[in-house]
């Protein structure tokens, strides 16, 4: 199908009923596709020439309707005259087929009158294999790229943009290779690897970048890049030497001096630069020198003097830095200086040390081996206070040492204290001797019992049920760490190892053991240096069992059978329960609670007694076997338990013969056995299911006979008589007569009425009533009887 079906559509839609007048527009020459390429960035899209078939032919509108995807690319339709126009691209358009390939345009054009046609026409953009660079910086040397001089080595400064690809892999490089960057494989100009220079600071640098492709195709890329320059603090020190003297033999990571330097916004770091000496080190930060070994001239004499350049360095950049010269004396220390053994005085002894006792002796020397007195003393920072004593070099114990006290805990057990020790040369020579003695730990107290420990348990207590806390006592450190165990074998209770909380283990009978007597072994733990010198310690309690009524009454035997006569006195005991309750101090009570006919038997105690039996034919009659169920209920209150003895109690029937003469008659008893009547009394007694049948069976019949009744009594009979459908047919309608018959007012006197109503019978129902058949007309409501 061409371009004419709109033609044609406008010409369909144009006609008018009234008069003929057609107006139609039609788009004579537009083109179905047009092909545009890629790299095309302005100019004609399509032209296209419009005609209007209206009286007046003037005046006629031409635009753009839509554009799919959207773009802003394409302006709309220019008028050319004599109905040409011309789509056109704006200028700076890019297109890109690997993102839109086709692009959908809808022009619309209207005549006079309201007569319009649209159209549309497809515009396909041909990809390209062509390398073009987007060449933002090519007229950007008045605004620079500009990096700070103080961006970090190798920042990211700048990547190259491609208006286009092309094909194949690219490669980048600079037409200029005097700049200081960098740039890498995909496009990314970065700062050199050590950062920009203080001589590259306010600089311009300028280049071209070159994209090349596999091809052999290329486009370049103007840059320029300002460096800005950045202030620097300038390190400095306020003097350019200095000379110190230290006393050898002072020991490792004494301070020697400390320099500081000027500037750096607090980024300054030291370093020694010469020489190259092991026994001096400076800290980076903080610029304090230290030596780290013991000076000792005798073993090294170069070390009297040592001349140390240090330098002091921006760390951000390093290149700002300044130096100075330290001259160190090492000063040797008096030779009359004193050597004790040992140096460091380090023992152990156990708490129980008594008050006086010696401990290993000090010996101090002159190195030249000159005779001079020593005096030796304590000073008074001893921890704690006053533990140890000097007569003359002999350390002594001064008080009672004791490791069974919080205090000395957080000491861990040490005994610190300073020896001095004075010469009496001039000068005055002195040295000092730490002392660290370890007080070892003694066991020296039995574990200690509890006051006398008794408690009571519920003999219905649970497994795992808590009983009690048996806690013994240590007063050695640390304090209280006991260890329990019960000696005696057994089920019934087993004691935490670490806490001495008591738990039943096993069940409690109050019946079979009331009090339970448990031996608790106290073993102390960790108190002594020998950790196989426990004390142990034995504890006695007692453990009593409460009594729980837990057990329900027996009776022997539990079932029984017994014949009476009904003659028998009622106040002769039938039999007596034979019951008993294992629980202490339990009352039993008796009661029949089934198979007392008429109330006949009673209970006094566990004794079963009977009341007057009946067996008159005209009156009530007592059954001749009882089944009797008598519980027994072991207590008054709860818990309460109890049990149900039989009792089955033959009854005969009996009458006795009173003689009426007072003579004295001597009759030979001969033994006769009873004669037991028995009588047979017919009832019916329907199973359950045939009285639920029989009265649903009757509930039917009743609800069928309600339903015949109502029938009967409310069914009308029709009143309405049968009439043939008369029939009238005229030229173009149809009309139904229907003939009704109503009542006469007078008694005994009928008359019919016949009127010739116009009715139109639809449809067909039946009475639900009488059940009959009719029509009926849905829009009148008239309805013929059929």
């Amino acid at each position: 199908m061409g371009f004419g079906w709109q033609f044609h559509l406008s010409l369909l839609l144009a006609i008018c009923t009234k008069g003929v007048i057609i107006i139609a527009v039609e788009f004579m020459d537009l083109p179905r596709t047009v092909e545009v390429e890629e790299s095309m960035t302005t100019g004609v899209v399509a032209s296209f020439t419009v005609n209007c078939t209206a009286p007046s032919s003037t005046g006629f509108n031409v635009s753009l309707e839509s554009i799919n995807p959207t773009v802003t690319f394409f302006n709309s339709p220019n008028a050319l005259g004599n109905g040409t126009f011309q789509v056109t691209l704006r200028p700076g358009t890019a297109l890109n087929a690997r993102e839109v390939n086709q692009y959908t345009l809808v022009f619309k054009a209207e005549c006079p009158g309201e007569s319009s046609v649209t159209s549309q026409v497809y515009i396909h953009v041909k990809a390209e294999d062509i390398l073009e660079c987007d060449n933002t910086f090519l007229n950007t040397v008045a605004r620079p790229l500009l990096v700070p001089e103080n961006v970090p080595p190798e920042a990211v400064i700048y990547t190259v943009e491609l208006k286009r690809r092309g094909s194949g892999n690219l490669t980048f490089a600079f037409e200029n290779d005097s700049v200081p960057f960098t740039i890498n494989s995909v496009g990314e100009v970065r700062v050199p690897a050590t950062g920009f220079t203080r001589a590259q600071a306010g600089k311009l640098f300028q280049t071209y970048i070159v994209v090349r492709g596999n091809d052999g195709r290329s486009c370049r890329s103007f840059l320029v890049v300002q460096v800005q320059p950045v202030y620097h603090n300038t390190v400095n020190f306020t003097e350019s030497s200095k000379a110190v003297s230290v006393l050898e033999n002072q020991g490792p990571f004494q301070t020697v001096t400390r320099v500081h330097a000027y500037g750096g916004e607090g980024h300054v770091l030291y370093q020694i630069v010469s020489p190259g000496t092991d026994y001096f080190t400076i800290d980076s930060v903080t610029g304090e020198i230290k030596n780290t070994y013991n000076l000792d001239l005798d073993r090294n004499p170069g070390l009297a003097h040592t001349l140390l350049e240090v330098r002091a360095y921006n760390m951000l950049h390093p290149t700002d830095s300044a130096t100075i010269i330290i001259n160190i004396t090492v000063q040797r220390w008096n030779l009359q200086g004193l050597v004790c053994h040992p140096a460091i005085y380090v023992t152990e002894i156990p708490e129980t040390s008594p008050i006086g006792m010696s401990l290993t002796p000090v010996s101090c020397v002159h190195k030249d081996g000159d005779n001079i007195s020593l005096q030796y003393q304590m000073e008074n920072s001893q921890i704690p206070p006053y533990s140890f004593s000097m007569e003359n070099n002999m350390l002594r114990v001064n008080t009672t040492l004791d490791c069974d006290s919080a205090a000395m805990a957080s000491f861990k057990f040490q005994y610190q204290a300073t020896i001095l020790v004075t010469d009496s040369g001039s000068p005055q020579q002195t040295t000092k001797i730490p002392v660290l003695v370890t007080v070892s730990r003694v066991n020296e107290y039995m574990p200690e019992c509890s006051p006398r420990f008794s408690s009571s348990i519920p003999e219905n207590a649970a497994f795992g049920s808590f009983v009690a806390n048996f806690s013994g006592t240590d007063r050695d450190y640390p304090f209280n760490n006991i260890e329990y165990s019960i000696l005696q074998r057994g089920d019934a209770f087993y004691i935490s190892r670490r806490t001495g909380n008591l738990y039943v283990l096993g069940p409690l009978d109050y019946e079979e053991q009331t009090t339970y007597h448990l031996t608790i072994s106290l073993k102390d733990l960790d108190n002594d240096a020998n950790s196989l010198l426990p004390k142990i310690n034995f504890c006695n309690i007692t453990i009593n069992v409460l009594n729980v009524n837990d057990e329900a009454p027996v009776c022997t035997p539990a079932f029984q059978q017994h014949t009476i006569y009904s003659t028998l006195a009622s106040n002769t005991n039938i039999l007596t329960l034979q019951c008993h309750d294992n629980e202490e101090g339990s009352q039993l009570a008796y009661t029949i609670v089934g198979g007392n006919t008429n109330e006949r038997f009673y209970m006094q105690g566990s004794t079963l007694f009977h009341k007057i039996f009946s067996y008159n034919r005209d009156g009530i009659f007592d059954p001749l076997i009882y089944e009797l169920l008598v519980e027994v209920t072991d207590s008054r209150s709860t818990p309460r338990f109890s049990t149900t003895a039989t009792v089955i109690v033959y009854v005969i029937p009996w009458t006795t013969t009173v003689p009426t003469t007072t003579m004295t008659t001597v009759t030979k008893m001969v033994s006769k056995m009873p004669i037991i009547l028995h009588r047979t009394e017919e009832y019916w007694a329907p199973d359950p299911w045939f009285v639920v049948v029989l009265t649903f069976t009757g509930i039917l019949l009743l609800l069928a006979l309600s339903l015949l009744f109502w029938q009967f009594c409310w069914r009308k009979a029709p009143r309405e008589i049968s009439q043939p459908l008369l029939q009238s047919r005229g030229k173009k309608s149809e009309r139904n007569y229907v003939v009704t018959e109503e009542p006469s007012k007078d008694k005994g006197k009928d008359y019919n009425e016949v009127l010739s109503l116009q009715h139109h019978f639809d449809g067909c129902a039946q009475d639900p009533v009488t059940g009959q058949y009719y029509l009926y007309d849905s829009s009148s409501g008239a309805r013929r009887w059929v």
